[in-house]
């Protein structure tokens, strides 16, 4: 009898307890309040790793030009025009940009050095415009150096493009 009685109390005071756990987790409300802090030149620089040259080609059967990715920071590339000897002489050089982040980027190849302006003309495909690369591709880009004059000693002209890339997607910090 007495073993029985303790085992009613015991379920009673469970069942009181469990109703009033759940009575309490339904009528209240939990609020968590935080805050976060975007450290955004960290952000930039990992989404600036994730777009990078990939490929630099000196195009044609000559092999005294030259294209190469600055191995400490593929975002920029450089290339050598050795084989023009004559006025309108041409060489093409094709480099490669890679997207390997999830957001898609405006990139901004651009000519930043011409080692000899008087003689050298350089082009490129796509015109100083901006170009946009989506995540995970690809996007070729070609530079032709032209000979203005015929140079009187023999001459190589080193140029370099260099890469600038920002995010299509923003994000609101400020929320």
């Amino acid at each position: 009898m007495k073993k029985r009685k303790f085992i009613v109390v015991a379920f009673i005071l469970v069942a009181a307890l469990t109703i009033g756990i759940g009575y309490a987790a339904l009528t209240n409300v939990l609020d968590i309040n935080g805050k976060a802090d975007v450290n955004a030149s960290a952000a930039e620089e990992a989404f600036n790793e994730d777009i990078y040259f990939s490929a630099a080609v000196a195009n044609g059967e000559n092999t005294t030009n030259t294209a190469s990715i600055n191995a400490n920071n593929k975002d920029s590339a450089s290339f050598t025009a050795n084989s023009l000897k004559g006025k309108d002489d041409t060489a093409t050089f094709t480099f490669t940009i890679k997207n390997d982040g999830d957001i898609d980027a405006t990139v901004t190849p651009k000519l930043t050095t011409n080692t000899l302006p008087e003689y050298f003309e350089l082009t490129s495909d796509w015109n100083g415009e901006d170009k946009t690369l989506v995540a995970g591709g690809k996007l070729d880009i070609t530079v032709t150096v032209k000979l203005l004059k015929t140079p009187t000693e023999t001459i190589s002209g080193s140029f370099l493009v260099e890469l600038t890339a920002v995010s299509v997607d923003t994000v609101d910090t400020a929320a």
